[in-house]
């Protein structure tokens, strides 16, 4: 039951969770990294290195193919009224993404753009609709391709990407999926915009408000970060120190606090 938990995203309950959690908050961090490590299969990395949103969760669902699982789970959050419609509509947007993924074998484009032009149509003002808009494009833009590949098609021709190591030493262990792609592809203001949604919803639980505010500091003083401000960084421990002094995460953000302002590498 932990592993659900840990496992992300992007926004449901799953077995033990607390209610209304936001899975993409809930991802893999500390010693999960290692399990996350023995797990990690071609097919997951092609489709998060392809597709940049791809919470944990999901990405997860493209390597197990269960699709179909998922989606029962982030539609049981987009029901959840006590969520804002900018978590709501992530919760669809992460459906569209999975079933557009080019390396999912239960590939499908048509359900893919039902729920992308959903997310569109019913929480027009959010950040997921307009990144929907953005891979409604891309759909419309792969169907001009004369030749359609298969999943396995593509991946036999796949080759990992120098450019981002996911496993990366200098990383944090306790950087989440989403966090450790988003330092890599010099996309941390992104990122950032996912977890400032859970902070700023009155329906997420505060716990996971904390591991919101860790994993913005982290991001924020990741030495791979091409926009490192460690300013920042000590700005959101800080933070979570005051607003939630009980949270497991208080040692982790005291220990990296003190490196910041005593100008140690973290």
């Amino acid at each position: 039951m932990r592993s659900l938990c840990i496992g992300l995203v992007a926004l449901t309950l799953l077995g033990g969770c607390a209610p209304t959690t936001p899975l993409f908050i809930l991802q893999l961090g500390g010693q999960d990294v290692v399990e996350y490590k023995t797990m990690k299969t071609n097919r997951m990395t092609a489709a998060v290195e392809e597709e940049s949103d791809l919470l944990t969760y999901s990405a997860l669902a493209i390597r197990d193919a269960k699709s179909g699982q998922t989606e029962e789970l982030y539609l049981k959050a987009y029901h959840d009224k006590n969520l804002s419609e900018q978590i709501r509509g992530i919760a669809l947007y992460q459906i569209g993404l999975v079933y557009m993924s080019r390396y999912n074998d239960e590939r499908d484009d048509n359900k893919a753009l039902n729920y992308l032009y959903q997310v569109s149509n019913e929480f027009p003002n959010t950040l997921a609709a307009q990144r929907a808009t953005a891979r409604i494009q891309v759909i419309r833009q792969r169907r001009q391709e004369p030749v359609q590949k298969t999943a396995r098609e593509l991946l036999t021709y796949w080759h990992p990407s120098q450019e981002i190591d996911l496993d990366k030493p200098s990383l944090d262990p306790d950087m989440t999926l989403l966090s450790r792609r988003a330092v890599l592809k010099d996309r941390v203001a992104e990122a950032s915009q996912l977890y400032l949604l859970a902070l700023g919803d009155s329906g997420v639980p505060v716990e996971i408000k904390a591991k919101s505010l860790y994993q913005l500091a982290l991001m924020n003083m990741a030495s791979d970060n091409p926009q490192i401000n460690r300013a920042q960084a000590i700005e959101y421990l800080r933070r979570l120190l005051t607003q939630f002094p009980d949270s497991d995460l208080t040692e982790p953000a005291a220990s990296h606090l003190d490196s910041l302002l005593n100008n140690r590498t973290p």
